[in-house]
């Protein structure tokens, strides 16, 4: 029978903070002489054999969740990447081209968002490897099977690489947990200054993935690490990593500047156009920025779609009463769209209210889009565009022209 270390949790399952707060020292073990792993190889039964002996009670034990891939034969061909990133994906956050490469950062069905749907090619030399669909599922049973051949109480965590909102460079993340308190609330403890904290929570299943990084490293080819110290971290049953994940009303990120101010334009996904990975020189943006403007709204079919209360009436060339909207609705013509080095020049397709509205909304349109532009990158070459909404030019009678 395994040992068991109990932890008080919140009611959102988060560690308390009357819980030990954390160790003065930890100890970070790779675990070295691991066969290569191939698909259909026991994995729980291969770490139990070579961790006897090793594991202790209040041990975490950190694998990489490429050796969970291999081993449930999560592979796929190269040039099926792409149409293997779709099927993993449950929402697109965006694309971004590098060279004549798209990539797709996608939201996973059990919370995380990621780059190409963590589809991975290193380390992988029978193609490429994909994320097991449930890692906290995968994270228990492994966990249960080790105990119960060792008899310690442990918690498991798998991990990979990804990179963060705000940094660069790319670190360890859990992707799977179990027997872990992965948050650790803080809320209404003191800091070292005696002030109540109020907001913090710590992601311990972050923290201890990064740390065990540090030794499993990306070519070394340890894919374990046990970290022993972190005893505090432990929990019955744990807090997933699906957890971790921002979703939802929650997500403060949900997609990025460009194709947020796309999306609210009305563009759909696949209209969209793909923005570079590094910043496109200013009449590169300008000219993405005019596309995404002259692309109509999804809901309805063109723009400035409006009803007209007020219809001016005036006769026609055989005399007879014919008001602005019944005219526009048979002629419909498109605002006229015309540039001039940083000026553009919005025309009206007619002479008319609904002429003048949809050239409005155009217009709006384009500074919309330019502005989309300029948020990440406020390039003064975007700010020195001007538009113009202009009359068009008054059509001449079929007699006129023949004089």
């Amino acid at each position: 029978m395994h040992g068991r270390i109990d932890r008080e949790h919140g009611a959102d399952g988060t560690q308390s903070h009357r819980a030990q707060a954390g160790p003065a020292r930890l100890e970070v073990i790779g675990i070295e002489g691991l066969p290569e792993v191939r698909p259909g190889d026991d994995l729980t039964a291969l770490l139990a054999a070579h961790l006897h002996g090793t594991l202790q009670d209040g041990d975490v034990l950190c694998i990489s969740t490429k050796i969970i891939s291999k081993a449930a034969g999560l592979v796929v061909p190269p040039e099926q990447k792409d149409a293997a990133v779709r099927e993993q994906a449950v929402r697109t956050v965006a694309r971004r081209r590098h060279g004549t490469v798209v990539t797709s950062i996608v939201q996973l069905a059990h919370g995380p968002v990621m780059a190409a749907a963590g589809i991975d090619s290193s380390n992988a030399p029978d193609g490429l490897l994909l994320l097991p669909e449930d890692p906290d599922a995968c994270a228990r049973q492994i966990r249960s099977a080790l105990q119960d051949a060792t008899g310690c109480a442990l918690a498991v965590i798998l991990t990979d690489t990804s990179s963060r909102i705000w940094r660069h460079g790319v670190g360890d993340i859990a992707l799977g947990a179990a027997g872990l308190a992965s948050l650790q609330d803080l809320r209404g403890t003191a800091d070292s200054q005696g002030r109540r904290m109020a907001v913090t929570v710590r992601n311990l299943a972050d923290e201890l993935a990064a740390a065990a990084d540090l030794v499993k490293g990306k070519t070394a080819g340890i894919p374990a690490a046990i970290i022993r110290g972190a005893e505090h971290a432990l929990a019955e049953p744990g807090v997933p990593a699906s957890a971790l994940s921002r979703t939802g009303p929650d997500d403060w990120f949900r997609r990025p500047s460009l194709e947020s101010v796309w999306q609210a334009l009305g563009l759909r996904l696949e209209d969209e156009p793909v923005a570079a990975m590094d910043p496109e020189p200013a009449p590169d943006r300008v000219e993405q920025a005019i596309q995404v403007a002259l692309r109509t709204r999804h809901e309805a079919e063109q723009i400035g779609d409006i009803h007209v209360e007020h219809a001016h009436c005036s006769r026609d060339h055989d005399g007879e009463h014919v008001s602005d909207v019944e005219r526009s609705s048979v002629v419909n013509p498109e605002p006229l769209l015309r540039r001039d080095g940083m000026e553009l020049y919005v025309l009206p397709g007619a002479d008319t209210p609904r002429g003048w509205a949809r050239a409005g909304a155009l217009v709006e349109r384009l500074r919309t889009a330019l502005a989309a532009e300029a948020i990440a990158d406020d390039d003064p070459a975007l700010r020195a565009i001007r538009i113009h909404l202009e009359a068009p030019c008054p059509r001449k009678h079929p007699e006129e022209n023949a004089r």
